[in-house]
C-alpha cells in the first residue's frame, strides 16, 4: 500500500471516463526541465532510505521500500503527473473507451524497450496482466476490475472489465501492474524478484538486502525533457538502507550521501542552517495510523476502539512531534485524495473516552502491545505519547520496536495486537488504500487487522462501479463515516514529506504520494 499532506486543498473528483478520452497532448508530460546548456548527465547519485527493498517483483509486493524503488524501474500503462494532479500516458501513449466504458483499447509506444534492449509489447502488457490477476498475488485486487484482456497486435492491447469501473485508469498507475519482461520471468522463475526485467529509467545491477540497491541508468529508456535530452541524467543511483533517522543526516552531513528521505521534522532548520545542505518539505497523500488487531479480544469491542481514538491528542501530536508539518488524521481517506471529508473525524475528549471504556467488556483496562518501527524518531514519540495519553483509559500498551522489514512481516502473517503503519497513497482515487485497509475481500484482510463489516464491504463495491461523481461521491461519504464509527484502525496524523539533499543535486524531490522520482534528478 502505499500511504502520508499538510494544507487542505482538495483536488475535485471528475468522471473518469471524461478522463479517459482526454487527448494525450492534453495531458501531456510535464516532467522538470532546465535549459540544455545547464544540465550536467552522469554520476551516481547515494540515496538514503530508510525502508529497505524486500522484493523486486512488483506483482507480490506490497511493502513502501519495495513499491517505491519499483517506479523507477518499470512503467506503467498509465501514470500521474509529476505534482499528482492528472493522469498522463505512460507506455501508453493513448487509448480508447468503448462500450459504455466497459472496453478500453490501449495504444503502446513503439519506442519503449526493456534495458536488456527487447522491445515492450502488448504480449508483455498481457503476460503482466494476467499474472497480476491470480489470486495468490498480493496485488490481485488492482486489477480485480479486469474480465478479460486481448492481444490485438504488437502495440495494441485491449481490455475489456466486468463492469464499468470507476477508478479504473487510476488502478492501473500502480506498482503492481507495472510491465514486465514475459520472457525474462519465465527465464528466472522464483528468482524474478532478485533479477527484475523493466522498461523503466533505471535497472536493478545489485541488490544487497539490509545493505543497499544500485540501479544503473536503462540506455534504451523512451522518455526525454523538454529539450530533447534523454531521461535519466544519472548513470546510477545507490539506495542505501539507513533505519536511523538521525545516522542518515550524520552520513549526508559528512558527504556519504547525497540525499535523504523523512528528515526528523524538529531538524529541518538545522539542516538548512547547514552550509550546503538543504531540507524541504512537500504535501503528502498520506497517513500515520494504528492498526489494531481484530484477532487480540479487547480490540473487536467497538467501544473500546472508539474509546482509543477520542484518548489521543492530535494537535498536540502535530504540535509536539511534527512541529506544524502535519495535522490530525480524520478520515480514511487522505486528505488531498477524491471525496476527503474530516467530517466525521476523532477529536480529543478524554471525559468520552472513559465512558466509553466504563461501558465496555472491559471497564477495568487491559494489556496490549505495539509494534513500531525501530529508529524511526517520529514513530517512536507517537507511540510514547500514546502510551501515556492510553494510561488514562486502563490501557497499558507497552512498545516493541522491530526493524522495518521484521516490523511489516509481523502485520503481514497477523502477528500482532496493534501495529504503527505509515503509508501513502499512490494515486488520485481511495480505491487503492480503502481496498488494502477497510475491506474484508480487498486482498489485506482489512489491512492485516482481520476486520470484517459486510455493511462496509457491500458499500465499498458500491463506490467502485458508481461512475457518475455525484452518486460516488454519497456513498464515500457514508462509507467514511461507519469506517470512522467501526473501523479497525485509529487514525492519527496526516504528515508532509521531509527530505535533504546536498546543493549539488537538482531536480531532487518527494512526490504528493510519496514516491521519488529519480530519473529527472542531476548532479552538478
Amino acid at each position: 500500500m502505499g500511504r502520508f499532506l499538510a494544507g487542505r486543498i482538495i483536488w475535485q473528483p471528475r468522471l473518469w471516463l471524461a478522463m479517459a478520452l482526454m487527448a494525450p497532448a492534453l495531458l501531456g508530460l510535464t516532467r522538470p526541465a532546465q535549459a540544455s546548456t545547464a544540465i550536467h548527465r552522469g554520476g551516481t547519485l547515494v540515496f538514503g532510505i530508510d525502508q529497505d527493498v524486500v522484493s523486486w517483483d512488483a506483482a507480490n509486493t506490497n511493502d513502501n521500500g519495495s513499491l517505491w524503488a519499483d517506479m523507477n524501474i518499470y512503467d506503467q500503462l498509465v501514470r500521474l503527473t509529476p505534482d499528482a494532479k492528472r493522469l498522463e500516458p505512460d507506455l501508453a501513449q493513448s487509448w480508447d473507451v468503448l462500450d459504455g466504458g466497459r472496453v478500453i483499447i490501449f495504444h503502446l509506444r513503439h519506442n519503449a524497450r526493456f534495458y536488456d534492449g527487447t522491445p515492450v509489447t502488448s504480449t508483455d502488457v498481457k503476460f503482466s496482466y494476467d499474472r497480476v490477476r491470480q489470486p495468490s498475488m498480493d496485488n490481485a485486487y488492482m486489477l480485480q476490475a479486469v474480465q478479460a484482456d486481448v492481444v490485438v497486435d504488437p502495440y495494441t492491447f485491449k481490455v475489456v472489465l466486468k463492469k464499468p469501473w470507476a477508478p479504473f485508469l487510476n488502478d492501473i498507475t500502480l506498482w503492481g501492474t507495472s510491465i514486465m519482461s514475459k520472457k525474462a520471468v519465465l527465464r528466472e522463475g522464483a528468482n524474478y524478484k532478485s533479477h527484475p526485467v523493466g522498461s523503466g529509467p533505471f535497472y536493478v545491477a545489485q541488490w544487497l538486502p539490509g545493505q543497499y540497491s544500485l540501479l544503473k541508468r536503462n540506455p534504451y529508456y523512451w522518455e526525454h525533457d523538454a529539450n530533447g535530452n534523454q531521461y535519466p541524467y544519472l548513470d546510477a543511483v545507490k539506495l542505501v538502507f539507513l533505519p536511523n533517522s538521525n545516522t542518515r543526516l550524520v552520513k549526508l552531513e559528512g558527504g556519504e550521501l547525497d540525499a535523504t528521505y523523512n528528515v526528523p521534522y524538529n531538524l529541518i532548520a538545522t539542516v538548512n542552517a547547514t552550509p550546503g545542505l538543504h531540507a524541504q518539505t512537500t504535501p503528502q497523500f498520506g497517513v500515520v495510523a494504528i492498526a489494531l488487531s481484530q484477532r487480540f479480544a479487547p480490540l473487536r469491542d467497538n467501544k473500546v476502539r472508539q474509546a482509543m481514538s477520542y484518548a489521543i491528542d492530535r494537535n498536540a501530536i502535530v504540535r509536539s512531534v511534527y512541529f506544524g508539518y502535519a495535522q490530525p488524521a480524520l478520515s480514511p481517506i487522505d486528505p488531498g485524495v477524491y471525496f476527503w471529508t474530516g467530517k466525521y473525524g476523532y477529536h480529543y475528549d478524554l471525559a468520552k473516552a472513559k465512558a466509553l471504556m466504563a461501558s465496555s467488556t472491559y471497564p477495568h483496562g487491559f494489556k496490549v502491545t505495539l509494534l513500531t518501527v525501530a529508529g524511526d524518531s517520529v514513530g517512536g514519540a507517537i507511540a510514547v505519547i500514546m502510551q501515556n495519553e492510553f494510561k488514562q483509559i486502563g490501557v497499558q500498551m507497552a512498545i516493541q520496536p522491530l526493524d522495518p522489514t521484521t516490523q511489516f512481516a509481523r502485520q503481514q502473517a497477523e502477528q500482532f495486537q496493534m501495529a504503527y503503519d505509515a503509508g501513502t497513497s499512490d494515486n488520485l482515487d481511495p480505491n487503492e488504500n480503502l481496498s488494502f485497509s477497510i475491506a474484508s475481500d480487498g486482498g489485506a484482510d482489512s489491512g492485516y487487522t482481520h476486520w470484517k463489516d459486510p455493511e462496509v464491504d457491500r458499500l465499498f463495491h458500491a463506490t467502485q462501479t458508481a461512475v457518475d461523481v455525484t452518486t460516488r461521491a454519497r456513498l464515500m461519504d457514508t462509507l467514511q463515516r461507519l469506517v470512522m464509527e467501526r473501523g479497525p484502525v485509529t487514525w492519527v496524523v496526516n504528515p508532509t514529506n521531509t527530505f535533504a539533499f546536498h546543493d549539488n543535486v537538482h531536480n531532487f524531490f518527494v512526490q504528493n504520494t510519496a514516491h521519488w522520482p529519480l530519473w529527472v534528478v542531476w548532479k552538478s
